[in-house]
C-alpha cells in the first residue's frame, strides 16, 4: 500500500496528575479521566519517488499551518530510525480543532500519522506504534496522558502512566453523545507551561491524584457519569487552574448562556472547555448556544463523544 489516510479523534482531560521523572519516555505520562472526541486529526501518507520528503499541515480554517511540520519531521525521522527505512515520503495533515487549546491535537496527530505510516511500509504493530507517538509527544512536552487516553477511547480513565499498551493503562467506555467545545481564539496555551513548570506541577498532581482515587473505586461504566462531572469541577478548583483569569470568564460566560440540561467543563489545559449533558438519557441540543456564543466572537465546534 503506498497511500493512507487515517482519522483519530481528539481528547479533551478533565483532571489528572504529572508524572514525568522517569528518564524513559514510555514510563513517563499522567494518571487522570478524560473524553475521546470524533473530531480530530486527518493524516495521509504516500511513500514518493522523490529525494525529499514533503509534508503540510492545514489548520482547521484551511489556511498552512507551518509551525506545525517540524511535529510531524520529528515522528518521521523515528519512525525511518525505528524500523529502517529509506523512501520519502509526503505527508498531509488536517486538523479539524485549533491546536494549544486542549484538544489533543498534537496526540491525534502522531498517532494518526505513526498508523499510517505504518500501514503503507508494512511496519510495526499498533503497540509499537502508539508508544513511538507516545514518545515524540512526550519529547516536545506536547502532552502527557492523551495517547494512553486515546488507546482506551470514549469516556477513560488512565490509572497507571505510561505509554499504550504497557506500561500504561487505562479503560473506557462508550458514550455516543454530542457535546460543544468553546475555546477563547486569543487563549491558546502551551501544556509545557504548566507540566514543566514545578509550582504547578505539585498542585495539579496533588488534585489530579485524590481525584483518580476516588473514582478508580468504582466500576467504570455509564453509572460513574455524574460523579465524574462532579470530580472534574472539584479538580479544576482544587489545582488552582480556574483561578486563572482567562478561564474563569470563559467558564461563566457560557455558564451565563446554558441551561439546566448542559454540564460545562475546563478542557485541560487550554482557555477552552466542554459542554456535555448533564444527564445521558435526556434530550440534548445545543445548537442555540453554539449560535449565541459563535455571535461573541468564541470558537465553538460541535462534536460527538466516542
Amino acid at each position: 500500500m503506498s497511500e493512507l489516510t487515517v482519522q483519530v479523534g481528539g481528547h479533551v482531560t478533565l483532571l489528572f496528575s504529572i508524572h514525568s521523572k522517569s528518564l524513559l519516555a514510555r514510563n513517563q505520562g499522567s494518571r487522570g479521566a478524560g473524553f475521546c472526541l470524533e473530531d480530530g486529526v486527518e493524516a495521509t501518507a504516500r511513500i514518493i519517488d522523490e529525494k525529499s520528503d514533503r509534508i503540510s499541515v492545514t489548520a482547521m480554517d484551511g489556511t498552512p499551518f507551518d509551525e506545525g511540520k517540524q511535529l510531524y519531521t520529528d515522528l518521521l525521522d523515528s519512525f525511518r530510525e525505528l524500523f529502517k527505512v529509506d523512501s520519502a515520503v509526503e505527508i498531509n495533515i488536517q486538523l479539524e480543532l485549533p491546536v494549544s487549546q486542549g484538544f489533543g491535537m498534537s496526540a491525534a496527530g502522531l498517532l494518526a500519522t505513526s498508523l499510517a505510516l505504518g500501514e503503507i511500509f508494512n511496519r510495526g504493530d499498533e503497540g509499537q506504534l502508539a508508544r513511538l507517538a507516545h514518545r515524540i509527544e512526550r519529547k516536545i512536552s506536547g502532552g502527557l496522558g492523551d495517547i494512553l487516553g486515546l488507546w482506551a477511547g470514549g469516556c477513560e480513565l488512565r490509572i497507571t502512566p505510561g505509554s499504550p499498551p504497557f506500561p500504561g493503562k487505562a479503560i473506557g467506555f462508550d458514550v455516543g453523545c454530542p457535546a460543544l467545545l468553546v475555546w477563547d481564539p486569543e487563549g491558546g496555551k502551551h501544556t509545557s507551561n504548566y507540566i514543566d513548570d514545578p509550582i504547578w506541577k505539585s498542585k495539579i498532581t496533588k488534585a489530579g491524584e485524590a481525584a483518580v482515587e476516588r473514582l478508580k473505586q468504582y466500576e467504570w461504566d455509564l453509572t460513574i457519569w455524574d460523579m465524574l462531572l462532579d470530580e472534574a469541577d472539584q479538580f479544576a478548583l482544587d489545582s488552582g487552574l480556574l483561578e486563572e483569569e482567562g478561564r474563569a470568564n470563559l467558564l461563566n460566560l457560557v455558564l451565563e448562556n446554558s441551561n439546566d440540561t448542559m454540564s460545562c467543563h475546563l478542557c485541560m489545559l487550554g482557555t477552552s472547555l466542554i459542554v456535555v449533558p448533564r444527564k445521558l438519557d435526556e434530550e440534548f441540543d445545543c445548537e442555540e448556544l453554539a449560535s449565541r456564543l459563535r455571535s461573541i466572537g468564541l470558537g465553538v465546534r460541535e462534536t460527538i463523544l466516542q
